[in-house]
């Protein structure tokens, strides 16, 4: 996460401005630490015998004519999905006329490392197709954010009105949020990270048509489990009516309520649960902590505004009230 720390001292026009220098600052780092590789199925031909022996396709394009065999191996490849999107999203961006000059040669110039990954026209449903592993995992956070340019870059922003334009916005920035606390306890702590869903407790274990329960993220440290529920909102507490006093959003307790009366819980272990709001400007911010059926609950708003120690400072001591 250290990388990343100069972005909390910055101002940005737009989301895309944003987007833009998280890459400029990810890919890079991805690039010193190599581009993933795995291996990969080709089919060729050749005169000379490796890997399998495609005799079907050999005899249907008569290979034999040009004294050669059709073939299937497997290559060791950097030719991957993930580096796919992100030289398909460079491309983009060096081409984009919303981005300056300046930030477009400097996306142009990390196009040579990808030179061996082939070119592939970006639309949504390759997303789908994104599967990550111990192995990968680095790629995760850039591969959203260059998900994320291309819903506010690609698509046509003139058939979006302006609330809803800004809904997408706030969608946006609620993934990065919940993206964000999630690597930062998976790379800051010693902490088990981890994003389970959670099964109904029903007494006669029947769940049909039950709506499924998938967490942010979990801490878990020896006998003590933290369920943390990330929200980003214009408004953190509202008020029924002009002048009353502000409340917690129902929905939003009733959810992680229901989390931690759903967890299955085992011998001598403690189940805590935890909103945590990105802080707004509103002068009434959520700090509360409550006792609830044995349970603890805590509600807590991050100041993003703060330099990135002041952050780490607070996201560790939220942590540590429950889990230590």
């Amino acid at each position: 996460m250290g990388e990343y720390q100069k972005l909390g001292t910055e101002r940005f026009h737009d989301l895309q401005d944003m987007y833009a220098k998280i890459l400029t600052i990810g890919i890079p780092v991805l690039i010193r630490g190599g581009l993933f590789k795995d291996y990969v199925s080709i089919q060729g031909t050749s005169n000379v015998i490796k890997g399998k022996l495609d005799l079907n396709r050999t005899l249907k394009t008569n290979t034999l004519l040009r004294k050669n065999i059709a073939l299937v191996y497997d290559e060791f490849s950097e030719d991957l999905l993930l580096n796919q999107l992100i030289k398909a999203t460079l491309l983009y961006l060096c081409r984009s006329p919303k981005l300056s000059r300046a930030k477009r040669k400097g996306f142009h110039g990390f196009l040579p490392y990808f030179s061996q990954v082939s070119d592939i026209e970006l639309h949504g449903n390759l997303w789908k197709n994104v599967r990550y592993h111990r192995q990968n995992l680095r790629y995760q956070f850039i591969i959203d954010v260059c998900r994320l340019l291309y819903e506010d870059l690609l698509l046509d922003e003139h058939t979006t009105t302006g609330s809803h334009r800004e809904f997408q916005d706030t969608q946006s920035l609620a993934s990065i949020f919940e993206k964000f606390i999630y690597a930062f306890y998976k790379r800051e702590t010693n902490y088990h990270v981890f994003r389970p869903q959670i099964s109904w407790h029903t007494d006669d274990g029947f769940q049909e048509a039950l709506p499924m329960m998938q967490t942010d993220l979990v801490l878990q440290k020896d006998h003590r489990t933290l369920i943390i529920d990330a929200k980003f909102y214009t408004k953190n507490m509202r008020a029924r009516f002009e002048g009353g006093t502000m409340k917690h959003t129902s929905s939003n307790l009733y959810q992680l309520f229901t989390y931690v009366n759903n967890w299955q819980k085992k011998e001598a272990e403690t189940v805590s649960g935890m909103l945590l709001y990105a802080k707004t400007t509103a002068e009434i911010q959520p700090n509360h902590l409550y006792q609830v059926k044995g349970h603890t609950y805590a509600i807590h708003a991050l100041d993003l505004q703060q330099d990135f120690q002041g952050i780490k400072e607070d996201l560790l001591c939220y942590a540590q009230r429950h889990l230590n």
